[in-house]
């Protein structure tokens, strides 16, 4: 006896399909299923449209991740509260944020 596929099961499939992925289902089912469930194809369609709008845009700059992360270390460094500093990267200097603090 087979089990029913649930409409999630049907999204989730049609997803995977969208990002190159393997469906999990067969793809003349999904074809199938397409054909008889207006739900599911409006789905797809929505979900076609976002796919196409993600890939469209611009790729972030790698490193600015790395970026982001330095300049809040600095603000986390223990100096800034009269401990040790630290900055894996020695950064801090006379003049770096985390070290007014400890100044004052």
């Amino acid at each position: 006896m087979e089990t029913a596929v649930s409409e999630q099961q049907w999204r989730d499939a049609l997803s995977a399909m969208l990002d190159g992925e393997e469906p999990g289902l067969p793809i003349p089912a999904i074809a199938a299923h397409l054909t008889g469930c207006p739900d599911c194809s409006a789905w797809l369609e929505r979900a076609t449209v976002v796919n196409r709008g993600l890939r469209a845009l611009p790729v972030i700059e790698p490193d600015l991740g790395e970026r982001l992360v330095n300049g809040v270390d600095a603000h986390l460094c223990a100096c800034r509260a009269g401990g040790d500093c630290l900055c894996g990267d020695c950064q801090c200097g006379p003049h770096c944020t985390c070290h007014v603090a400890a100044r004052r």
